[in-house]
């Protein structure tokens, strides 16, 4: 990625500074066009009080800051990994790298939680967490708050948990939709979409954009029922579906967006709509897959339902004996991936992990494989030539496993817990693989080789950092969907996936900016090339892909993306709704500053990542934010 001199970003700062005044940039905090406090208390009298000011919740640890609490920042401290903790705050993130790390909570000798030494010097800024909050309780209140943006040229993002791995619930100078609060979910047994002629009916349920997938399974186990939800149990359901949406069930039971029936959505023009294949079909359809935060607020969706299955669980775990080399473990992980279509159509589907030390003594592979309504015995076959290939190399290979049976998927599922976020910087990479591109066990485990973990950590692609971690997805539903096939934009390279695999690299908070810009580097054109290589028919996935994706369009969304480029257009014109590598997002360009401004003839968009090269908005030197003292109004 391209670094932009001093001199580059002083020049592009005071470009978009006249832009804003001539209406080409969004309005932010510091432009002349942004709306008085008086103008902010009046929009909040129209809210019914449901206005916020931005604070960002680490501010109570900083000293000079006016809510500064050293209570409440041992409590923050105490929660700052806790991915529900995150949603529940109207502006904070699972991954706070996306603000710069702006103002993560630090202990008294200023080193943050994090790890950076020099957190409490830097101070805390309020970096790209919104400037004001819109606490949603319901549609009409979203419409006033677009129609009062739009009229003043002011960005709008959407949060419900903040669980966005892309950073796209946070934006500098916004204002917020947060529709966490939003809270029904009802089932339905009997469902029937508005305007749509269907012979017969389904089961359903209703639910409100703040519902995780945790409280889905939750409600409808009492229904003996389930949905197609995320595994992390605190992912909200809108913002996954409309990405696309794999979870535990999606191989057997269809992607999220596969199982969308009905949805209603605030436009930025401020209308209500009920939509579905019957009725504004072209915006259902964007919504089916082609991202969250674009067209739209989804206030509520309808998704399908389907009696609980019963549930086998099975849990591997392996670990190389070799400490001196890898070549056997990646010997071993091509040919498991040669096998796993084998395993997918025998019924075994989840998560699996590819680490090496710090985080464990050798190489090692664990995975949580279910299947559902399998007699009893069938992992057992599933698994004998593997097993088979591992008591063969007993020299070489430990492994472990166990298996559960249960009668129903909340008996499996319902212990599942959240992940560690916010533990500084990471950064990701990803691919759909193919089931031919897997086939071949000795390509795969020369590329696995390449791009992951090593024996040592001293010898990690990235040392001294820690090794990079595989995640590995067999989840992909290979089935077009029943309902309305035509009318759904998820990247059709889903329907050809064996895998979705990511690869992670992390970082502790502080880490010099050339050495995080050398990660990103070395992800997007080392790593993701090399599975590009591997699958390159394929694509991928637009919710947890590699931030600066090349060509993102075709990535994300293959041959539909000129189509939902035109609802875009269609229903956003005024782009009040811009998200990175979101549809339509070609449109504007983000600034070195955070400012969002109309791509002019000649400009270039600006790659680099923010105030010395992290997250993408700066922190000016000097600049303790326009935050100080923020709080409800």
């Amino acid at each position: 990625m391209r670094r932009v001199s001093a001199l580059a970003s002083t020049l592009y700062l005071a470009l978009s500074l006249v832009s804003a005044e001539r209406g080409s940039c969004k309005c932010t905090p510091e432009s002349s066009c942004w709306p008085s406090d008086t103008e902010w208390s009046a929009f909040n009298q129209t809210l019914s009080s449901s206005l916020i000011r931005g604070v960002p919740p680490g501010s109570v640890c900083y000293p000079n800051q006016p809510n500064y609490n050293p209570e409440a920042c041992e409590f923050v401290r105490s929660q700052w990994f806790n991915s529900s903790w995150h949603a529940e705050d109207p502006v904070s993130i699972d991954y706070p790298i996306w603000t710069n790390n702006s103002c993560n909570p630090v202990w008294p000798n200023g080193t943050s939680i994090t790890g950076d030494s020099n957190a409490g010097a830097k101070g805390c800024s309020i970096g790209a967490y919104p400037a004001y909050v819109v606490n949603a309780s319901t549609p009409e209140q979203i419409g006033e708050a677009f129609t009062w943006a739009r009229e003043r040229n002011i960005r709008i993002i959407v949060k419900n948990t903040g669980h966005s791995y892309p950073g796209r619930s946070v934006g500098y100078g916004s204002l917020s939709i947060w529709t966490h609060h939003l809270h029904v979910i009802e089932y339905i047994e009997d469902f029937r979409p508005t305007a749509c002629e269907m012979k017969s009916s389904t089961s359903a349920a209703r639910l409100a954009a703040g519902s995780t997938g945790g409280e889905v399974l939750a409600r409808l186990a009492k229904y003996k029922a389930v949905a197609v939800t995320g595994a992390n149990p605190d992912v909200g359901v809108v913002g996954w579906l409309t990405g696309g949406g794999h979870g535990p069930l999606s191989q057997t039971y269809g992607m999220g967006a596969d199982n969308l029936l009905e949805a209603t959505i605030v436009t930025p023009d401020g209308k209500v709509l009920i939509t579905n294949p019957c009725q504004s079909s072209d915006i259902f359809f964007a919504i089916r897959g082609g991202g969250g935060g674009t067209y739209g607020v989804v206030t509520e969706v309808v998704v399908k339902t389907f009696p609980t299955p019963k549930t086998t669980s099975h849990v591997f775990k392996m670990m190389s004996l070799n400490s001196n080399s890898s070549s056997d473990f990646y010997d071993f992980l091509g040919f498991l991936h040669s096998e796993m279509q084998r395993l997918k159509e025998g019924g075994m589907q989840g998560y699996y992990f590819i680490v090496g030390p710090p985080y464990t003594p050798q190489l090692s592979l664990a995975w949580t494989f279910t299947l559902f309504n399998k007699p009893n015995g069938t992992v057992e076959a599933l698994l004998e030539p593997i097993e088979t290939y591992l008591k063969e190399r007993a020299q070489s290979f430990a492994y472990m496993q166990n298996i559960t049976h249960a009668d129903t998927y909340f008996d499996i599922s319902g212990s599942a817990t959240n992940e560690a976020v916010a533990s500084g910087g990471s950064a990701y990479t990803s691919r759909l693989l193919s089931p031919q591109s897997l086939s071949d066990g000795n390509a795969t485990s020369k590329v696995f080789a390449e791009i992951g973990p090593r024996s040592s950590a001293a010898e990690s692609p990235m040392a001294p950092l820690p090794n990079p971690i595989i995640i590995g997805h067999m989840i992909a539903s290979p089935d077009t969907p029943a309902y309305y096939p035509d009318v759904i934009s998820m990247n059709p390279a889903w329907r050809n996936t064996l895998v979705h695999l990511i690869v992670v690299q992390t970082w502790p908070d502080g880490l010099h900016p050339e050495l995080i810009d050398s990660i990103y580097k070395h992800l997007t054109y080392a790593t993701n090339e090399a599975l590009r290589n591997l699958s390159p028919n394929t694509g991928a996935y637009f919710n947890e892909a590699d931030s600066y994706e090349p060509d993102w369009q075709t990535s994300f969304f293959g041959s539909n993306y000129e189509r939902l480029k035109s609802v875009k257009e269609k229903y956003d014109p005024d782009n009040v709704l811009w998200c990175r590598r979101c549809v339509g997002s070609e449109a504007l360009v983000e600034q070195p500053d955070g400012r969002l401004c109309l791509k002019a003839p000649g400009w270039t968009a600006y790659e680099g990542r923010g105030y010395e090269g992290v997250g993408s908005i700066p922190r000016r030197p000097g600049w303790d934010g326009y935050g100080t003292g923020h709080t409800e109004l």
